[in-house]
């Protein structure tokens, strides 16, 4: 990891013996420990302004934490992501320093 790159990563459900989609693959993820931050609001807006929260106020300001690897994971609920109310996640990898 370097500070001009990361792994994005859009999550979904999957269970043994489901077909993958082509172009689409199934990437393991070893055990690590995540911050995991709630969005609400409609996309991409609510998901970019958390995302900027994070990088330009909590990460800098947080003397406990700092990201592992270089993974963001976002996860997204069913609903309708133009809503107001729409929830979604955004997971990144931490250590403590």
């Amino acid at each position: 990891m370097d500070s001009k790159t990361f792994k994005y990563v859009i999550a979904g459900e999957y269970k043994d013996g489901m077909e993958i989609p082509d172009g689409m693959e199934i990437i393991e993820i070893e055990a690590l420990t995540f911050a995991k931050f709630d969005c609400t609001g409609p996309l991409p807006g609510a998901l970019r302004s958390v995302n900027t929260r994070i990088f330009k106020e909590l990460l800098p300001t947080n003397e406990k934490y700092e990201i592992s690897k270089g993974i963001n994971i976002e996860c997204y609920s069913n609903g309708d992501p133009s809503s107001v109310d729409y929830h979604s996640k955004i997971w990144l990898p931490v250590k403590e320093r």
